[in-house]
């Protein structure tokens, strides 16, 4: 099936229906749809190659994650590239996931994405503070969004959760449960997210006039090994903390190892705290309290977000702050003296 059989076929110009394929806005929606449900009775498939060199563009966008070897990825991760391909699939585009390497070969293979012209669009997953992918997306004029912000890129448009505004109000309630001393599983601290959950937890500590001694923040990788290890040093201290309040579900369930290890009752003896509403803490033996942040849907938002980016690389950047919700399970409880 050719293109020239379909136009012949509704007494159109080839190019008319060209355009109205590739969703040109001088083609009426009545003459596009006219197009769309012949093209789809004649099962008439565009030829790609020819169709790349008409428009200039691929079909496809990239979802651009960085990891380190032996690094072990979050399922939230895994929610966020279900979100965006659904969101993509509605516009016949693919998603595409590509794992950069952490250090020094990670900025000159993400150029060697954007100059083989792979794709369309890019969006970045746990943006630095001040992110080199951000820099070079920008000086190379590639349309792209990030998931979370940075502090000192220029602007660019974004979708992210209130992030600070979660952590303080997880911290404000295991205060009011008369949790005193409460520790911070941190992520490292070239991570925005990570700095943004730091400052909302020692908000609620500085406003309940609690020394910020006892409540120590300690930047770990962001694994449930790193959990276990950095559990076990916490639970082993005197006085102990008696709240825990981790950065990632992966983190907390490692804390939570420890303090079984160590014949602590999860929730009655230590209460530990997640963020990410992952299935593995809710399956948790007990449940996990944790921070719903809607990743999935967040994953929508970055896509639909990103092709308005693409259809408009000029207008001013577009920004989305979610509000996540806090989930309180058995894994948090009133404090009990040790």
């Amino acid at each position: 099936m050719s293109i020239q059989t379909l136009a012949n076929s509704l007494g159109l110009s080839i190019s008319t229906v060209s355009r109205a394929l590739n969703g040109y806005s001088d083609v009426s929606a009545k003459t596009r749809a006219r197009v769309e449900a012949a093209a789809k009775a004649m099962n008439y498939h565009p030829d790609p190659i020819a169709h790349r060199l008409a428009t200039g563009r691929t079909g496809a966008v990239a979802l651009v994650f960085t990891a380190a070897p032996g690094h072990r990825q979050d399922a939230s991760l895994a929610s966020l590239m279900l979100g965006v391909s659904e969101e993509m699939r509605q516009h016949k585009l693919f998603t595409l996931a590509v794992w950069l390497p952490a250090g020094d070969d990670e900025l000159p293979e993400l150029e060697r994405l954007i100059s083989a012209r792979l794709v369309d669009g890019v969006m970045l997953a746990r943006p630095s503070t001040l992110d080199g992918r951000v820099t070079l997306l920008q000086k190379r004029g590639t349309p792209f969004v990030t998931y979370g912000r940075t502090l000192q890129n220029a602007p660019h448009a974004w979708v992210d959760s209130d992030n600070a505004g979660a952590a303080a109000q997880a911290a404000a309630h295991l205060i009011t449960l008369g949790h005193r001393r409460i520790a911070m599983l941190a992520g490292p601290n070239h991570m925005t997210f990570s700095v943004q959950r730091q400052e909302g937890f020692l908000r609620s500590v500085r406003a309940a006039g609690l020394d910020p001694a006892s409540c120590p923040v300690l930047p770990v990788k962001l694994t449930t090994p790193a959990g276990l290890h950095a559990g076990t040093q916490l639970l082993a201290a005197s006085p102990r903390p008696s709240a825990v309040l981790c950065m990632t579900d992966a983190l907390a369930l490692g804390v939570c190892q420890a303090a079984t290890a160590m014949g602590l009752q999860v929730g009655k003896d230590i209460s530990i705290m997640g963020f990410g509403n992952s299935d593995a803490a809710e399956l948790a033996t007990p449940p996990l309290a944790t921070v719903d942040h809607a990743i999935e849907e967040g994953g929508r938002q970055v896509a639909r977000t990103l092709l308005q980016v693409m259809q408009n690389p000029a207008a001013l950047p577009e920004h989305r702050l979610k509000n996540p919700q806090l989930l309180w399970r058995a894994s948090v409880g009133p404090y009990h003296s040790q």
